[in-house]
This record gives C-alpha cells, structure tokens and sequence, in this order.
C-alpha cells in the first residue's frame, strides 16, 4: 500500500537548544542513608505486590526462571563497552553505522543506555555529521531510525526527509514493506518515528503513521505463522500498536523486550544479560524506596488524619516507571511524597464538616508558615506538621544539589498551593459558580502540577539556574500552561462523577456557565 505523492518540506521547527528533548546527566543523587541498608519487606509492603500492582515489581510465579541472572555486570559492561568501541571506528561506512544504530536503539529500549552515555553520544553525533537535511542518510530504513535517535537527543533534523528519493522517481515509502521479518522491523522504526514530530510537521509525520500503522496492522491479520516467529515479532509489533510512545512507560517497555528477545543471539545476549541483571537491581531500590515512603507516612502519623487516603502505591507509579534510573531516587521520594501530602490537603478543604473560619486560619497557617494559629486543630496541625518537617528534610538536601536556600520557594508554593484550595472551599460552601476566567487562574495551580513538579525538580541532581527558572519555573509562562493542560485534562475525566456529586465549580461546569448556548458534549 503506498500513499500519495510526497508533501512539501516544511521548515525545521526553531527551538532553542537550551530545551531540546534529552534526558538528564546522569549525575548521581544520594537518596539517602536509608536507601543503602538492607530492609526486609514489611506485611503492608507484601501486600502492596500480591496486589494488582506489579509495575515495577515482578509477579512470583510470572518471574519463576526469569530473572535469574548470574552474570557480572561489570564483565558485561566491559564487553559491550570494547563491541561499542569497534563499531565507533567504522560509523561512517553504511552497514555498521546501521548496526550501530541498531545498538543504541537496542540499549534505550532496554533501559540501559546510562552506562554507555559517551559512546551513545559518539555514536549520534557521528551520525549527524553525516546527515543530510533533505536526504537524511540516502537510506529509507537507516534514516527513519537515526531520525528518531537524533530527534530525541536534541538534534535539530527535519521531517523533510520523509519525502521522495531519487529525485522523486521513487516514493520513500516505496521502500518499506512487511515481507520479511527484517522488513517488518524497519516498518516499525517508521512507526516510532512518526510519533517523534513537532505540531508543523503534523501532515507529514500523520501520513507516514497512518502507512506504517496501516501496514502492521495487515501483517499481524496475515495467517504467516513464519513471518512474525523470527525474534518474536508479534510480541513487538502488538506492543508498539498497542503503547504509542506518548502512553508508553520505558520500564514496561524494558520487559518486554527482554521477554521478547530471551536468551537473544550471539549479537544480542550480553546486552539481555546486563538488562536483566539491571532490572533486577532497580527491583531492590524500588522496593527501598517504597519501605521508606511506609516508614515516613507512619512516623508523622498520617493515617491519623481522619481524609488522608493512603496512596503511597499509586503515587509511587506516576513517576516510577518513566524516572527509573538510581540517580534519580530521591526524584522519586519527593514527588511521592509531595503527591501524597497534597492530596490529603486537597481533601481536608473538600471537607464540609470543617467550616470556612477554620479553613480561613489554616490557609493564614501556610501563609505565615506558622503551626500556632491552629493549636486548636489537631487534624490540620498533625498534617502541617507532617509538610513543615517533611519539606525542611527535602529542603536540606535539595540545599547540597542547588548550592542556595530552596526552603523558601517551597514555602512559597505551599502558600499558594492552600490559598487556592481556600478559594474552591468558599465557592463549595457558597454554591458558587465562578467564571471560567476566574475558576482556571485558581484551579491551574490547585491541580498540584506546579507543586509536585518543583518540590522533586530541585532533586533532580542538577543545579537549576535562575535563567531556567525564568523560563521554566513555577512563575512562568510554561508553568501556567502545564497547568492549563493538567487542569483541563483532570476536569474532563472527572466531570461526570463530579456532576453526580453536586459539584458545579468544574473547567466545564464553570464553561457552560459563561456560553449558556454550549450543551455539555460541545464544550467537553
């Protein structure tokens, strides 16, 4: 199946390179004397994975023989490091630039890349040089596959060169079909690639995912046993259809790959063995992390707060599996964390039972970040207690990574944070509808995105500058407009159970209000 004649070559999107997609340096942050002691699992913790939440974990029986793994991973590490070493000499003749690109693809899908950054990089920026901006590397297949490597590390290529080779006597996707299993891997990488675009390359990158989509989707109907056995083909191809890369979550991704591919070939063994061995040792952290994130929700006594919804869990998993790199532990402390304590507080001002007099003066409690205007309050003091000394610990460390005073913003943030929740309670108890001017400048911030986002960024091991606060912090334009997307994205789910609860002060409710003419499923 071919599509039409080529489109015209857009622009290169213009972006500054100071915000182009990569991933952190891996520099490492201590997650703490806790995290490096021996824990036996708790009962609550035992039953955190017999339940349904094996993101991160292993099911027992679903594990049995997998991950057993007896490699040395430095042993590993040393053979890949010496293969990576002999293909970097030769990138720029065409089939091992291939065969390297193959590899990085091969170590970013399995979760491995962090140990192999410099040559990873070696690799890419060979491959750049060698880039052309019309004609990417004279190869359909070895293009679509740098194209996406490049694009996600930061280089500026265009999808201009998904467009017609050979002086347009020949269409680009002439060249890809599902005939072979290779043939079918190369209409994947054209998949994964056209889900990498920018919104000006929107017709372009649509046209080639609607091929590529169209194309695997008829060899998975096919009745070709063969076709799809070599490397367990069916298994990815399902995966790929089934997760795009906007939904996909890299350590599940990491799985199954390794499920996939088990025990690999000659090529392929030494870098399933060091994923395995990987995957195994994050599984350890991750359980430390959680036992700690138990122990630190009962030493302030949170269950004691009469709404605080126990969700370590479930919190854990928003940023669990995307954040999953050991550097990034103490990331993953304080974004649970935060996530937890914001949620109680968002609960306790949905509270009816407490009036608005009481609301008013723990509002002033963060306002004046002082716990004596409540001493009357159990409940609020025992859950400001738990934030105030929760946030000096994160604030300490966060101190070490940023070289400055961090205390104060997170203050900041929570003030804001519960001004906001004070706002929604006086509409509830009121029945007042604001409008959705004035209900979008109160609930963009009342989503928590801002909060969470920054009380965990200033762990993230990098030192941010006061030029990145200026552009991406919690008083920027930016954040205004995660919050925006984070607050409409809740209130569209949520709309129809909160309608059923009485509560009319929602980004739809709030629409309906102002445009009287708009019915329900016009607006949403």
């Amino acid at each position: 199946m071919a599509l039409s004649s080529p489109l015209a070559q857009p622009p290169t999107p213009s972006y500054p390179r100071s915000i182009m997609i990569h991933r952190p340096s891996a520099l490492p942050v201590s997650p703490g004397r806790h995290l490096r002691q021996p824990l036996s699992p708790s009962p609550q913790l035992r039953r955190m994975r017999s339940s349904s939440h094996h993101f991160l974990f292993a099911h027992p029986k679903q594990e049995a023989g997998f991950m057993q793994a007896e490699e040395n991973e430095e042993d590993l590490i040393g053979a890949i490091e010496e293969e990576l070493a002999s293909i970097e000499t030769c990138v720029t003749d065409t089939a091992a630039r291939f065969e390297a690109l193959t590899l990085v693809d091969l170590m970013e899908r399995l979760g491995i890349q962090r140990y192999f950054q410099h040559q990873i990089q070696r690799i890419l920026q060979t491959t750049y040089m060698q880039w052309d901006d019309k004609r990417g590397l004279n190869d359909a297949k070895a293009t679509v596959l740098a194209f996406r490597l490049l694009r996600l590390h930061g280089f500026q290529v265009s999808a201009g060169v998904l467009m017609a080779l050979e002086g347009g006597k020949k269409s680009f996707y002439d060249c890809f079909s599902v005939d072979s299993p290779t043939n079918v891997s190369a209409m994947l990488n054209l998949y994964r690639c056209s889900q990498t675009g920018f919104p000006s390359e929107s017709k372009i990158m649509g046209e080639a995912q609607e091929f590529a989509r169209s194309q695997l989707l008829d060899v998975m109907s096919e009745r070709n046993p063969t076709l799809l056995q070599t490397n367990n083909l069916r298994i990815e191809v399902n995966f790929a259809l089934e997760l795009p890369r906007q939904r996909l979550l890299p350590r599940l991704e990491s799985r199954s790959i390794i499920r996939q591919l088990w025990p690999g070939n000659e090529s392929t063994r030494k870098y399933l063995k060091l994923a395995k061995l990987d995957l195994q040792k994050l599984r350890k952290l991750y359980q430390r992390e959680l036992e700690e994130l138990e122990r630190w929700w009962q030493r302030f006594g949170l269950d004691e707060v009469k709404c605080a919804r126990k969700r370590v869990v479930q919190c854990y998993f928003v940023v669990g599996p995307n954040m999953y790199e050991p550097h990034f532990s103490s990331f993953r402390l304080a974004y649970t964390k935060c996530a937890l304590l914001t949620t109680i507080l968002d609960d306790l001002f949905d509270d009816k039972s407490y009036d608005l007099q009481e609301l008013r003066r723990f509002n002033e409690t963060f306002r004046r970040w002082d716990s004596s205007l409540i001493n009357d309050l159990p409940q609020h003091k025992l859950l400001f207690k738990g934030i105030d000394d929760t946030y000096l610990e994160m604030a300490a460390e966060a101190n070490r990574v940023q070289g400055r005073d961090i205390l104060p913003i997170f203050k900041h943030l929570w003030a804001e944070y519960a001004a906001c929740f004070l706002k929604e309670a006086e509409w509830m108890h009121s029945e007042h509808i604001p409008s959705y001017e004035e209900y979008m400048q109160c609930a963009t911030v009342s989503i928590g995105v801002k909060i969470i986002t920054w009380t965990s960024a200033f762990l993230l091991g990098e030192k941010i500058t006061d030029e990145m606060l200026g552009h991406i912090g919690p008083d920027s334009r930016f954040m205004d407009l995660v919050g925006i997307v984070g607050r409409l994205s809740n209130d569209l789910t949520t709309f129809p159970r909160e309608l059923r609860e009485g509560k009319l002060a929602t980004g739809v409710g709030c629409y309906m209000r102002d445009h009287p003419d708009c019915t329900q499923e016009e607006v949403m």
